[in-house]
């Protein structure tokens, strides 16, 4: 361990952008690292129409960003093929749960 000079110079940091989108009336909102070059996504959230929570996924091996996860409102974890399967679960499977 060591003493960080909180007056230093961080360095270069990624770019981090939300991204959202609405389907099935069901809002979408992932989280995207360096989206000008390598677009890696952090972590997507989906909730209903009515606003409550449907569920969140992410990626479980986020160098590669394979091995998708989702975590429905109630706590019970799923695995997902991609990330287009993480969210269509949510939306339209998932999220009426």
């Amino acid at each position: 361990m060591y003493v960080i000079d909180p007056t230093a110079d961080p360095g270069p940091l990624p770019e981090i952008v939300v991204r959202r989108f609405v389907e099935n009336g069901c809002t979408v909102t992932g989280v995207v690292i360096d989206p000008a070059d390598a677009q890696q996504m952090l972590y997507g959230v989906v909730t209903r129409p009515d606003g409550t929570l449907a569920g969140t996924y992410y990626p479980a091996d986020t160098v590669r960003g394979d091995h998708w996860r989702v975590v429905t409102a109630d706590g019970t974890h799923y695995h997902a093929a991609s990330e287009y399967n993480a969210v269509d679960a949510l939306i339209n499977g998932l999220a009426s749960n």
